[in-house]
C-alpha cells in the first residue's frame, strides 16, 4: 500500500511550490479576459485559499561603475598602472601589425583566388566558394584590425 500512494505524494510535492498571479482586464470593447500576464489597468484578484503571494524581485543590480571601491581596496600606484598599460600598448601594436599582414595575405589570396583556373567558370560552385570563403577571410582580418585600434584608442 505505502508504494501505491508514492505518485500522489509526489504530485503533491511538485504542485506546492507553483504559484501565478491571476489578472482581470477590461478592454475597451468590454470584454474581460483573465490571464496571468499583467496588462495596464488589470486588476489582482485575490483566490481564496491560494499561497501568498512571492516577495516582488529585486531591483536589477547596478554596474560596476556604480559602485565605489571600498576605501580599503587596494591601488596601485600611478607608475605601475603606466607601466602595464605600456605593456599592454605594445601587445596591441604586435597583434595589429600581425593582423596587418594576415589582411595583406588574406588580399594577396584572393586576389590569385579570383582568377579563373583553366575551365573553370564564375558561376561553377567551387569558384564561388572559394571567392566567398576568401573574401570572408579579408572581411575578418580588416574587423581584426578595426577591433585592435578601437582598443588602442580606449588606452590612455
Amino acid at each position: 500500500m505505502p508504494i501505491a500512494r508514492f505518485p500522489f505524494l509526489l504530485c503533491l510535492i511538485l504542485a506546492a511550490p507553483v504559484q501565478a498571479d491571476i489578472y482581470k482586464y477590461v478592454d475597451e470593447n468590454g470584454q474581460v479576459t483573465f490571464t496571468d500576464v499583467y496588462k495596464k489597468g488589470a486588476q489582482r484578484i485575490v483566490l481564496p485559499g491560494a499561497p501568498a503571494p512571492l516577495p516582488p524581485a529585486a531591483k536589477s543590480p547596478r554596474r560596476a561603475s556604480y559602485n565605489p571601491s571600498p576605501a580599503d581596496f587596494p591601488r596601485i600606484d600611478a607608475g605601475t598602472q603606466k607601466r602595464r598599460d605600456d605593456v599592454r600598448r605594445q601587445v596591441l601594436q604586435d597583434e595589429i601589425a600581425g593582423e596587418r599582414r594576415n589582411a595583406d595575405e588574406a588580399r594577396r589570396q584572393l586576389a590569385l583566388g579570383e582568377r579563373l583556373q583553366p575551365g573553370e567558370r564564375a558561376t561553377d560552385a567551387s569558384y564561388i566558394n572559394r571567392v566567398t570563403r576568401l573574401r570572408a577571410s579579408v572581411q575578418r582580418h580588416e574587423q581584426n584590425v578595426a577591433s585592435i585600434q578601437r582598443e588602442l584608442a580606449n588606452l590612455k
